[in-house]
């Protein structure tokens, strides 16, 4: 209730303040508005995913249509009624309060389900902290894919973990045709659920354990293989489809190939586990936290004949696999230029500087994980994040969201305290963000009013 409340206040500033569509709005409402006319032959090239999130919003409004035909005597109360439910505000209205208060109510379940010990009042701070993320907050009042996007994501989850594995399936194709990447945390979910469904036991001594956790789970894929067909095999199926649209399709966005084709960003992975360990600041960043305790009680020696070789590797990947999109360079509404232009690109020695940031960063979203996952959980986990962050050239704070709510949800709860004050640290930023894209606009050289936002 909490965040939908907040979404709603969100909403009404906005209603008031930024009236029609603003950046990437401009495709997705359009198109959306086609689809609840019932004309779905129209489509526009420059939108680069599955028309999941029109299709769903369109529903009421051609629901209400439908009814206009049954009782034509109150036509003029549907026409209106449909117009809303289309109309920017509309379309805002549901994103944010029907697939925001739904993550928030999904993050609140997946957290009672993966540590059955935490209090309610404990689960309800996590769950906030994870909708208040600034990045996905600001994005959820948008009519964007984020927040349906990763409100399905957490539904396929949630259903895994409860043991309804084939309506896990149906959220992570619904997921899918929501944003293509999610393909990713849809294999995710099917590695989790495998692993739940034939070593149930969870950890398996830390990372030092994958050899053994992979063991397991493959001799008992192999035992109860088709226990685990009949169970999984809509969101197998969904893989082998993926698999052929890319195939066909030559690659995985739908329109406007030439801006989003893939390249190999390593760097940007490294900032992702930055922004994610950053988010959590008071936990990853804690002098005594459990990383650093580890740390400080590891011999020196060992510290640095592990930390020297990976320090090395992420100084070579910074060098060799730092990419910048022209959208980057070009757009200065997104604070992602202000990133490049003010620190990043200023230098190869700038970002070679946060190589051990990035290497502590990476380090602590392990370790913490380990603590509650097994090994294998713990590598499928950041290869997905890897997977969705290192092939896009675009530099892109919104690719971090399903990562950074995965993780949270699935490692260590953080304690009340901290929640608290990730919280209070989120929501200040969040009003600070939606004050300066509000009442700070400034003109573009074509006379446009243009807007900060990520």
């Amino acid at each position: 209730g909490v965040v939908v409340v907040m979404h709603a206040v969100v909403w009404f500033w906005r209603s008031r303040v930024v009236t029609e569509p603003y950046m990437d709005e401009v495709f997705h409402i359009p198109q959306t508005q086609e689809y609840c006319q019932g004309r779905f032959d129209q489509w526009d090239d420059k939108i680069t995913t599955f028309p999941g999130l029109y299709l769903v919003m369109a529903v009421p409004s051609l629901v209400v249509r439908w009814a206009s035909t049954v009782f034509p005597s109150s036509s003029p109360v549907h026409a209106s009624l449909g117009f809303l439910l289309c109309s920017v505000k509309g379309l805002r209205l549901c994103n944010g309060l029907v697939f925001g208060g739904l993550s928030a109510l999904l993050s609140f379940e997946i957290l009672g389900e993966v540590h059955p010990g935490i209090s309610s009042e404990d689960a309800f701070l996590n769950a906030l902290a994870i909708n208040l993320f600034p990045v996905y907050f600001f994005s959820a009042d948008l009519y964007y894919t984020d927040a349906g996007s990763l409100a399905l994501v957490l539904l396929a989850l949630l259903l895994a973990l409860r043991r309804r594995h084939r309506a896990s399936g149906v959220a992570a194709v619904g997921a899918v045709l929501f944003r293509q990447t999610n393909v990713v945390w849809a294999a995710f979910v099917l590695a989790y659920d495998l692993h739940s469904q034939v070593n149930p036991k969870g950890r398996s001594g830390g990372l030092l354990g994958l050899p053994r956790d992979l063991g397991r789970v493959l001799r008992g894929a192999w035992v109860h293989r088709a226990r685990l067909a009949r169970n999984n095999w809509i969101t197998v199926a969904l893989m082998a489809a993926f698999a052929a649209f890319v195939a066909k399709n030559g690659g995985v966005v739908v329109g406007d190939r030439d801006a989003h084709k893939p390249k190999l960003h390593l760097a940007q992975f490294l900032y992702c586990c930055t922004a994610v360990a950053g988010a959590h600041f008071l936990v990853h960043f804690d002098p005594r936290s459990p990383f650093v305790r580890a740390l400080s009680g590891a011999s020196k020696a060992r510290v640095l004949l592990i930390a020297a070789p990976l320090l090395a590797a992420f100084c070579l990947v910074i060098r060799r696999y730092t990419l910048v999109h022209p959208y980057t360079l070009a757009d200065n509404r997104h604070y992602t230029f202000y990133v490049w232009k003010n620190y990043l690109g200023r230098s190869e020695v700038h970002r070679v500087a946060l190589a051990p940031l990035h290497l502590f960063s990476a380090g602590s979203l392990v370790h913490r994980l380990a603590r509650t996952q097994p090994p294998l959980v713990v590598l499928a986990a950041f290869a997905c994040a890897a997977a969705t962050t290192a092939l896009a050239e675009l530099l892109e704070f919104r690719y971090y969201i399903t990562f950074y709510a995965i993780h949270s949800l699935l490692s260590e709860p953080m304690s009340r305290t901290k929640a608290a004050g990730t919280c209070a640290a989120f929501l200040a930023a969040n009003v600070a963000l939606e004050a300066v894209f509000l009442f700070r606009p400034f003109t573009w050289p074509d006379g446009s009013v243009a807007r900060f936002m990520w």
